[in-house]
């Protein structure tokens, strides 16, 4: 949980993991993983997409996940990296 608190979003996600799975509490496993989400896990955004599949999420709060998502992806984005990632580095 310091984890998490201290912006490990692993952490966050398996907060969000284990208040749905162990728990039962959807809508605080729904919180955690949009935090997660909007710090671009992959994960968690799986994760809200299983659960607006199951009727659980609404299409409002998958759509707002995979454009934090999507966002904080493009903010990790540099040329150099991936020029490197081509030559293999």
């Amino acid at each position: 949980e310091r984890a998490a608190i201290r912006g490990h979003v692993g952490s966050r996600h398996n907060l969000g993991c284990n208040e749905y799975n162990e728990k039962g509490n959807f809508d605080r496993a729904l919180r955690h993983w949009l935090i997660s989400a909007k710090m671009g896990y992959e994960s968690s955004v799986e994760a809200i997409k299983d659960a607006f599949m199951a009727g659980l999420a609404t299409n409002a709060q998958y759509t707002e996940a995979l454009k934090g998502y999507q966002d904080a992806v493009e903010e990790t984005k540099s040329h150099d990296r991936d020029e490197a990632m081509r030559l293999g580095f």
